[in-house]
């Protein structure tokens, strides 16, 4: 018997110790409770990411993000589907360089969606195809190939005269390079060439452009290319083309 008395005032012992420890227990800070002393202040949700504008360096192949909130930005979207890198960020300033990603989704010029945490920020304007920069090669080798033919192409039976060439800002760098195919003295003349200008897309371009005797033009070949392929196709000309 004197050990269940034992038992039972232990037992009101704890309970009581329980309620006077809930009562002195900090107060949830919600609701009416929020304002009780103790209270710490409930931190302020961080506010979305806004984007003002969009960009495009050409010239160090990038797209500029600048607006407020990107640093705590977790998903970056163009056209509704290409998940892009970033390379750099801060609150106010991001960098997403030139990919493959971004020459599959802007093939042409363009408005793009760009959206930031699964919401539309604003419509970007591309002026012109992107092309990815780890791309090499001359693209329009192929095209030149299927226009002219193999055998008039590199082994034309009038070679142009000498290439007229720009070069560019780096060491051995050909910025431009323009010849004319000549097959025959009463046949068309083939310009043919390939370009690079930093910061002016439409202008980076290899070439194929055929002029009838009556003076009238057709575009057969014009594709936009990198610093990379236009070097390779500047190679192409000089060693197959243009009069040594």
């Amino acid at each position: 018997m004197k050990n269940n008395l034992i038992f039972k005032g232990l037992a009101v012992l704890l309970l009581l110790g329980a309620f006077q420890a809930s009562v002195l227990a900090a107060p949830a800070c919600k609701g009416p409770n929020k304002n009780d002393p103790g209270c710490e202040p409930e931190a302020a949700a961080a506010p979305p990411a806004v984007v003002d504008s969009v960009t495009v360096d050409w010239l160090n192949e990038k797209l500029v993000v600048r607006g407020s909130g990107l640093a705590g930005a977790t998903t970056f979207v163009l056209g509704n589907s290409v998940s892009l890198g970033v390379a750099s960020v801060t609150d106010t300033e991001l960098d997403i360089p030139f990919s493959q990603d971004i020459a599959d989704e802007v093939t042409s010029q363009g408005n793009y969606n760009f959206l930031v945490d699964d919401a539309v920020q604003l419509s970007v304007f591309i002026e012109s195809q992107v092309i990815d920069p780890l791309d090499a090669g001359c693209p329009c080798v192929s095209d030149w190939e299927t226009e002219l033919g193999v055998g008039i192409l590199w082994n034309p039976p009038v070679k142009t005269t000498d290439c007229i060439e720009i070069l560019g800002p780096a060491t051995n760098d050909i910025a431009d390079i323009a010849g004319t195919i000549i097959s025959g003295p009463t046949d068309p003349q083939y310009p043919i060439g390939a370009s690079f200008y930093p910061g002016i897309p439409d202008d980076s371009v290899c070439r194929l452009v055929q002029i009838n005797t009556d003076a009238s033009q057709i575009e057969l070949v014009n594709l936009r290319i990198n610093e990379s392929q236009q070097a390779a196709c500047a190679t192409a000309l000089n060693a197959n083309i243009c009069t040594p």
